[in-house]
């Protein structure tokens, strides 16, 4: 593993790993020994986690509302086959 390198930029500190496409911003969990609840909930910022959890909720609701119609219209289905259309 690559170590994580501190940086200070107008006291504020900010945790940089270099990968296989150069340097990247990196959120901690552990910062001087204390838990940072930031970055172990939402992996650094509120608003990804934010977008995050809409995104996932309008997956899950399309997935939803599609099967309920594919169920209702299996329904539909065997009701008209159950009725007799002959003359």
């Amino acid at each position: 593993m690559k170590e994580v390198k501190e940086v200070t930029i107008e006291d504020e500190t900010v945790y940089l790993k270099k990968g296989s496409l150069g340097w990247g911003v990196v959120n901690p969990i552990k910062i001087n020994g204390k838990i940072n609840w930031i970055n172990l909930i939402a992996g650094g910022s509120w608003w990804k986690l934010a977008i995050t959890i809409i995104f996932v909720v309008l997956l899950v609701g399309s997935i939803w509302e599609y099967s309920t119609a594919v169920n209702v219209a299996k329904e539909c289905l065997n009701q008209s086959k159950l009725i007799d259309w002959s003359p």
